[in-house]
């Protein structure tokens, strides 16, 4: 039935496509580029005006390519005029469209940049944050008032349809499984700890924020409710160019970011360092009750935990680009991130029988200093072929990310009295991992597009932990074997793909296909066992769009997804972080697989895009976390595959401004989930509805005066055990910009109403428990940034952002 939907709703948008092409009149199509450097200008105005009476008479803007398509011109006589913020309005020469003339091209229309302040322009318009395109939605983070305090972390939090909870984890459409990319791009960053990465990356090294909800089969199907792509800034500009910025904060917080470049000519250098001085104060509570045999009470368990730590991270970006000719281009960039601190826990547990009388009260102290790297060398080289667009690329990336926590352990105890314990574990994890990827485009026509690749990775993670425990006889520290183990995971992914795009009057095709070779092989050295698996996929793509007019279009996207157990989903060796709460992988997890469907509508001028969409998501094998008990005090916490989890939703998104006052972005996101565990023990079905809101508004109280204001609000999530309950917060920040914007101030705060934290429920027949996470989340900043060289249009729009990534 619902493929028979389908099948009537795309013939009704054909046949309507094939009517309305056959009534219009002429057609004028181009491309609109920076006149310096040849990058595409978005959303640029064409005009077409009468030449008898100066009058315009239909027209149309760019997309985020710079294309665009007028049609259905009256025959007749015009002179085209365009037009865009901060460049000089170019009238181009007289065309007539009749009956034999009926389709014209303009090629590449060049636009020069205005030498205008841009607090004159601002008065005309202001940009808007959100542009919807067939595949994605993109954020343009410059248009809105960047902070140059805040990490990639707050950052996110201003995005429609994205969240980012207490532990800095990031979520799509209540979804934790996302893929972030970085420049189009898998890193080693955004693994295990992408959570604390991204606390510590600082936003100001960020040009805009991609969301694709629906990936087309150009990228990896990792990620079941989608990707966001960070796209870093790098600067071409001719010259000296960069800025330097330093914020102070409340509780001893400091960071500085310092970014260059220098292009006297056909060679662009660049490159950026980061310094930042964080402070984290986490508190947890965790009570529980717990049953024999889901009928009698057995005990009560009560642990408050509270962790210090002071993360310390360095980041660099070094590279060049050569551009041999108008053909040949070439590069090679370096990353290189550390962050190090040492942790501090204090954690006291107290159990009681079911008469309430204690029966274990101690503590456990934790020292922990700890470390992660990342440094990564990417080469490229690039060939255009005449034609826009026609061009073919490779790129190799080689990255490593060695990880290491030194952790020291004391129990003191109470109840019963015993001497003090000490045990240590030292726990290495190194990741390399070595990228290849081959890209070849072709605009076949104005209108259709083949792409096609190859991309290739090959994965290995080394899991070493050491455990060893005092010994009061022989009064030093010996091994502990059970608690030794070594795991190393390999995983080698060959994937090809290929897209076609194309338009038929006014709906739109984007058609993928990629196919994956997998090779697994995970070694238990510790256990002299080696477990091999291999799979092959297909990943079908298509997104369809029909517009309505010039500012109104209709989108419909499927895509098939996967996401793949990592290393620590598969290791089968305990973690004994805390003896009562182990957690460990397991060896038998499979990828998880899903459909998605989404159907949206968009409507878009100069001001506002407004952006509502409906979508349906069907996983199987679904990876969920689950607890087990392993005796009356000792849970262990492990991942499962579901049988089945459905979802669907509704979103809206509004982005737009209202003259030079005020900015805006109000999202809206509310979905049903159905989730069928029984395969796990549970009950057949379980559901809910939940749903969250984003906003975020910029006021300019004067030219150089800004004030923002963010919140955002997370209702219930639904786990096969339990639930997560509903978080709220809210920010505010000001910018001041001085001595004609060569200098910036910033002052941001923080949770303003302390109210961020994460609650957590689970409700079986033999546990009922509340986990409780809050940290001292009422932050200060006070930043400033200085512009060297001119100041590019990007740089005067900038972001505050916030410290909310717990």
């Amino acid at each position: 039935m619902k493929d028979k939907l389908i099948f009537i709703f795309l013939t009704i948008i054909l046949l309507s496509g094939k009517n309305v092409t056959a009534q219009k009149a002429g057609t004028f199509t181009g491309t609109v580029l920076d006149s310096t450097n040849h990058q595409p200008i978005e959303f640029a105005s064409i005009s077409l005006m009468q030449v008898s009476n100066n009058t315009a008479v239909t027209g149309g803007m760019t997309d985020n390519k710079g294309k665009f398509e007028i049609t259905d011109i009256p025959f007749g006589n015009y002179f085209i005029r365009v037009s865009s913020v901060g460049y000089i309005t170019k009238n181009m020469k007289a065309i007539i469209f009749s009956s034999k003339s009926k389709e014209i091209g303009a090629g590449n229309i060049l636009l020069t940049a205005t030498e205008v302040n841009l607090d004159e322009i601002a008065v005309t318009s202001n940009k808007i944050m959100l542009n919807n395109s067939i595949d994605r939605k993109i954020y343009n983070v410059q248009m809105d008032v960047m902070s140059k305090t805040g990490a990639v972390s707050e950052l996110l939090q201003n995005i429609p349809s994205v969240q980012v909870d207490i532990d800095g984890n990031v979520s799509l459409r209540g979804s934790t499984n996302v893929l972030i990319l970085i420049n189009g791009k898998t890193s080693p960053l955004m693994g295990k700890t992408r959570a604390d990465v991204l606390q510590q990356m600082p936003a100001n090294s960020i040009d805009r924020i991609e969301v694709i909800t629906n990936p087309s089969a150009k990228y990896k199907p990792d990620g079941t409710s989608g990707i966001i792509n960070i796209v870093m800034k790098k600067e071409t500009a001719t010259g000296l160019n960069g800025n330097i910025t330093a914020s102070i904060g409340n509780q001893k917080r400091y960071n500085g970011n310092t970014s260059l470049n220098y292009k006297p000519g056909k060679v662009n250098y660049f490159g950026s360092l980061s310094l930042r001085q964080d402070d984290r104060n986490m508190n947890s509570s965790d009570v529980r009750t717990e049953y024999n045999n889901g009928k009698n009470l057995s005990g009560f368990y009560n642990n408050q935990s509270s962790s210090y730590s002071r993360p310390l991270s360095r980041e660099g970006m070094l590279g060049f680009d050569f551009t041999a000719d108008e053909s040949n281009s070439m590069g090679i960039t370096g990353n290189y991130f550390y962050r190090g601190f040492t942790r501090n826990d204090l954690s006291t547990t107290v159990l009681r029988d079911q008469n309430q009388a204690v029966t274990s009260d101690y503590d456990r102290l934790r020292y922990d200093p700890e470390y992660e790297k990342e440094g990564d060398v990417t080469a490229y080289y690039q060939h255009n072929f005449s034609g826009d667009d026609h061009k073919l690329r490779f790129e190799i990336t080689d990255s490593f990310s060695p990880e290491v926590e030194d952790n020291h352990y004391t129990n003191i105890y109470r109840t019963p009295l015993l001497s003090n314990t000490y045990d240590n574990t030292l726990m290495k994890q190194d990741e390399n991992k070595v990228e290849l990827l081959a890209e070849y485009s072709n605009p076949l026509s104005y209108d259709a597009t083949f792409e096609a690749g190859y991309n290739g990775e090959l994965n290995k993670t080394d899991l070493d932990f050491f455990s060893e425990a005092f010994d009061p006889l022989k009064q030093k520290f010996v091994t502990d074997i059970e608690r030794t183990n070594h795991f190393i995971y390999n995983e080698n992914i060959h994937a090809i793909y290929g897209t076609y795009s194309n338009s038929f009057g006014k709906l739109g095709v984007l058609g993928g296909l990629r196919a994956e070779q997998s090779f697994i092989k995970a070694n238990l050295v510790s256990m002299n066992n080696i477990l091999t698996n291999s799979y092959f996929n297909i990943y079908p793509t298509l997104h369809l769009s029909y517009k309505l007019s010039e500012l109104m279009q209709l989108q419909l996207n499927y895509s098939k997804r996967a996401n793949r157990p990592e290393g620590d989903d598969l290791n089968p060796f305990p973690e004994y972080q805390d003896p009562r709460n182990i957690r460990a992988g397991n060896p038998n997890l499979k990828p998880e697989f899903i459909h998605s469907v989404e159907f949206g509508f968009q409507w878009q001028n100069d001001f506002l895009a407004v952006v509502p969409s409906v979508f349906y998501r069907n996983r199987y094998n679904g990876m969920t976390t689950i607890t087990k008990v392993l005796n009356d005090s000792t849970l262990l916490t492990t991942k499962e595959n579901l049988a089945s989890d459905q979802s669907a939703g509704f979103e809206v998104v509004f982005s737009g401004g209202y003259g030079n006052f005020i900015t805006a972005n109000l999202s809206g996101n509310a979905f049903y989930e159905q989730i069928d565990a029984s395969n796990l023990g549970f009950s057949n079905n379980k559901s809910t509805i939940t749903w969250s809101a984003n906003m975020s508004c910029n006021a300019n109280l004067s030219s150089t005066t800004m004030v923002q204001f963010n919140s955002n609000y997370r209702f219930s999530r639904l786990t096969p055990q339990g639930e997560f309950k509903p978080s709220f917060v809210v920010n505010l920040g000001l910018r001041q910009d001085l001595f004609d914007e060569k200098l910036s101030l910033v002052f941001t705060i923080s949770d303003i109403f302390k109210t961020l934290n994460r609650k957590m429920n689970f409700d079986t027949s033999w546990l009922k428990q509340t986990i409780t996470n809050s940290r001292d989340s009422r932050i200060m900043y006070l930043g400033v940034t200085y512009h060297l060289g001119k100041p590019s249009k990007k740089a005067k729009e900038k972001a505050i952002q916030y410290d909310n990534g717990l």
